[in-house]
């Protein structure tokens, strides 16, 4: 229940703020749901959605038309279904499937032809806006924390008395204590990632660009990886970069030299893999559009194997 739970709640947040049905339709990954429809009926039967679907049958049916919209496949099939021949060329096919359509078309024997256009025309109910009140902080989970399983979330939400951020921070402080007691690097490294995006969800882009860049430093200096781990290791993390790039193009905040440098004493990395005055200049290669593959191929030959490869 609490993985529909999260789906019920993307698709109605989407729909919330502004997106088409039509296009969380195409895009939605729907898990317990067979497909993206089933998930639409569901929000319909279940009262969180109101309206209807209209279908346009309005559209000539024409050779061209067809030929469009069919691939000889799906010609195939209908031909197949219909007990008529299937062999030759597409335009062969598309005269044979014609009058099929057309009839289907004039029936409204929709089964047919599963190209008809629909237009959802669906609004959220009192119901919906309740359930997406009730249970805002899903969003924040989905911005920052999906590195960890939601229903693990989900019992630590329940049993919180705190805000949605506050009860954030303490979850990934909690993360980052444990997986350091327990030589979890990853876990670590993906425990400061979240709380970073913690932080810019509340709009502490400042709070945020420090932790990402602890997470690069950290990244290039692992405390401690066994051989399993590090084999699909990458000390460089890509949407790190990308978060750094853009925070720092968007947003002014000095020196980004003296910030590395303050945050740098602040992570106390007893042993040094990567010097400091090389993960500066390996930072600032990687924000300035280096391959990030190419860095990370470097990086382990030339300084990572000997200390955790095989």
């Amino acid at each position: 229940m609490s993985e529909q739970k999260l789906e019920v709640f993307n698709v109605l947040n989407f729909l919330d703020n502004g997106y088409d049905i039509e296009d969380i339709l195409k895009e939605g990954q729907f898990g317990t749901f067979e497909s993206a429809q089933d998930c639409i009926d569901y929000l319909v039967e279940e009262k969180y959605l109101t309206g209807d679907i209209s279908v346009n049958t309005s559209v000539e049916i024409t050779a061209e038309s067809i030929s469009k919209k069919y691939v000889v496949s799906e010609l195939k099939d209908i031909l197949r279904e219909n007990g008529l021949k299937i062999s030759g060329k597409k335009h062969e096919l598309v005269e044979r499937v014609l009058p099929l359509l057309k009839e289907a078309h004039d029936a409204r024997n929709l089964d047919v032809s599963t190209k008809t256009d629909k237009k959802y025309d669906y609004e959220l109910t009192d119901k919906a806006h309740e359930f997406l009140k009730e249970n805002e902080w899903i969003d924040l989970y989905m911005f920052a924390l999906v590195a960890f399983r939601f229903e693990d979330y989900e019992t630590y939400v329940s049993n919180s008395s705190q805000g949605n951020v506050e009860t954030a921070l303490k979850f990934c402080d909690e993360i980052i204590s444990r997986s350091l007691m327990k030589n979890q690097f990853l876990i670590f490294i993906d425990a400061l990632s979240a709380k970073a995006h913690v932080y810019a969800y509340d709009g502490d882009y400042e709070s945020f660009l420090d932790y990402d860049l602890q997470r690069f430093i950290l990244g290039l200096n692992p405390m401690f990886l066994d051989a399993e781990s590090y084999a699909d290791y990458d000390p460089i993390n890509e949407a790190n970069i990308i978060n750094l790039r853009n925070v720092l193009d968007k947003l002014n905040f000095g020196s980004l030299k003296k910030r590395f440098d303050n945050i740098w004493n602040k992570s106390h990395i007893t042993h040094i893999t990567v010097s400091k005055k090389l993960c500066y200049k390996i930072l600032q290669r990687a924000i300035d559009g280096a391959d990030i593959e190419e860095l990370n191929f470097d990086i382990k030959e030339k300084y990572l194997d000997k200390k955790f490869g095989l």
